[in-house]
């Protein structure tokens, strides 16, 4: 018998670590009107998501796996004997983890579910580990133990330009929202268990551009094993950014991932997340 991991598409894994790791990613929904679409890459690419997000009226909207979708991944690893040991985007940001919970209890698979409290690359971090783990036949409580340290030892850091999506989609207040809007009001935001607060703010790009020198520079410090940087439209500063870490750090891994529809849909266009593993 095996462990199988099961993650959710709001994932940040590099098409090599797909086709090397036992993973299986569970896609998430996307609608744009009237339209639904899978989060899978296929029924709908990053590309042609933010082409919808800059020119529609309406924001699009996103929603967790259904139960049965998860039930069905569920029911087809197990059918030969495997373990499930799913991890997917805090609960903080979707119901998610909440619906493979459901299944988990209706599948006659032997499944685990943990909440990574973490998103995008924060949270590959932790699946590729698991699925390093279980390739080489490592038992769940260490495979457990394992990522438990990953969720410790991980932070992220998101860049905000504008505050509009997160006020249409209801993530912050209109009233709060709507001051910022006038006073040129950008943030930096952290996931801090597995929640998105709000880590600093100020006026300005100039105020964007120091606070990510400022992590730059800690990032050197620090030393991390693994870097991710994930964008939205913004590859320019997200290569700046991949290039300073990688000159400064060169046994350091450094990813840059253009957004999913999910993260996307709420950071909005310029968006620049980095995030970093300290063993």
């Amino acid at each position: 018998m095996s462990i199988q991991i099961v993650t959710d598409s709001t994932v940040q894994l590099t098409a090599e670590e797909l086709a090397t790791l036992p993973i299986t990613v569970v896609p998430l929904v996307v609608r744009l009107g009237k339209q639904e679409f899978l989060n899978d890459g296929v029924q709908i690419t990053n590309a042609q998501f933010l082409s919808h997000l800059v020119n529609d009226e309406e924001l699009p909207k996103t929603s967790q796996p259904s139960i049965g979708q998860f039930l069905e991944v569920f029911d087809e690893l197990g059918k030969n004997g495997d373990e499930v040991l799913c991890l997917d985007l805090t609960h903080f940001l979707s119901g998610t983890v909440n619906a493979a919970r459901q299944a988990a209890e209706m599948s006659s698979t032997k499944v685990t579910v943990v909440d990574s409290l973490s998103i995008d690359r924060g949270l590959a971090f932790q699946v590729i580990t698991a699925a390093k783990l279980a390739k080489n036949g490592a038992p769940m409580d260490t495979i457990i133990n394992a990522i438990d340290l990953h969720r410790s030892n991980t932070e992220i850091y998101v860049f905000l330009n504008t505050l509009e999506n997160l006020i249409r989609g209801g993530r912050i207040s209109k009233a709060a929202g709507g001051i910022a809007n006038l006073l040129n009001i950008k943030v930096m935001a952290e996931v801090k268990d597995g929640e998105l607060r709000v880590a600093a703010k100020g006026r300005g790009k100039r105020f964007i551009r120091k606070e990510i020198a400022d992590l730059v520079e800690r990032i050197k410090l620090l030393a991390p094993a693994k870097v991710g940087l994930t964008h939205v439209d913004n590859l320019t500063q997200a290569s700046e950014v991949a290039n300073q870490i990688k000159a400064a750090l060169p046994n350091t891994l450094v990813t840059i991932h253009e957004a999913g529809p999910v993260i996307s849909t709420y950071t909005s266009v310029g968006a620049l997340a980095i995030e970093f593993y300290t063993d």
